[in-house]
């Protein structure tokens, strides 16, 4: 059993539909590794409590046999305020990138992306493609891009891959050069960038640059492939490509939706309290 985890407990949130119950895979394989406790949530107003009380009765059931699963149901309007009010300071949210269907705004739901826009510490989010056997092996990648904002994902990286014993990878995906090959002065400079980076950070066994126009598609590309088993990748929020209206990057977003692997979601920095912004 993994020890020093970087987060005290686990919560998953619920609202019934099979997609949110996604997250309940990688929330028990992380819970059974690390010994942390674990607790499901569902959000429901006083005339949904027994059903959401036997909704989570009947999931802590289906668990049973692996680990000992905690339930608890928040009566609160806004599901992101429910989400928030439940967290302890150590608290790990691991969450589906969708809900229910008529939360889902483009990639990425808007329950989902109202709490990733709220919290001050790094979430679990787990798109539509989670492989169904997936589990907590191969390595954990470290998305960095070359700007500052990116580099918040080194710290939670590494904790991660201590906690699970797992190689820790670098990761960083450019636009092919003007000159083909292996052997570009582009290839060299950005070779030399994250290697670099990597020497400087104990714990991290390799690094690679990867070379699309579209970094999510190389990313998850990577990820699913089985000649480079992945684990999971850590990415921050931070946008560049100027798709503002999601506030989370469209390079993460996009990832996280059709990622086969958990993604480690980073926030920028603690935003203030959701109120009406996050109702869903």
């Amino acid at each position: 059993m993994a020890t020093d985890a970087p987060f005290t407990d686990i919560l998953v949130p619920l609202d019934g539909s099979a997609a949110a119950g996604r997250a309940l895979r990688p929330a028990v394989d992380l819970a059974t590794r690390t010994g942390v406790p674990l607790r499901a949530l569902r959000r429901a107003l006083s005339d949904e409590k027994q059903e959401a009380t036997d909704y989570l009765a009947a999931v802590a059931d289906r668990c049973a046999a692996t680990i000992d699963l905690a339930t608890q149901v928040v009566d609160r309007e806004s599901i992101p305020d429910a989400i928030i009010e439940g967290l302890g300071p150590g608290t790990l949210v691991c969450m589906s990138s969708h809900g229910r269907g008529g939360l889902s705004r483009a990639v990425i739901g808007s329950v989902t992306e109202a709490l990733l826009r709220s919290l001050d510490r790094p979430a679990l989010v787990v798109g539509p493609h989670l492989v169904e056997t997936a589990t907590f092996t191969g390595r954990i990648v470290a998305c960095i891009d070359g700007s500052h904002e990116s580099r918040r994902t080194l710290a939670p990286a590494r904790e991660w891959a201590a906690t699970l014993e797992l190689p820790l990878w670098l990761m960083e995906v450019v636009e092919p050069g003007a000159l083909p090959g292996w052997a570009t002065h582009e290839d060299v400079v950005e070779s030399a960038h994250v290697a670099a980076l990597a020497a400087e950070l104990d714990g991290v066994e390799g690094w690679d640059v990867l070379h699309d126009t579209d970094p999510a598609r190389a990313l998850v590309a990577m990820a699913a492939s089985p000649s480079t088993p992945t684990a999971l990748l850590v990415m921050d929020t931070h946008g560049r490509s100027g798709w503002d209206r999601l506030r989370l990057g469209s390079v993460t977003t996009a990832t996280v939706h059709a990622a086969t692997v958990p993604v480690l979601v980073v926030p920028a920095a603690p935003s203030a309290t959701l109120g009406a912004s996050g109702r869903g």
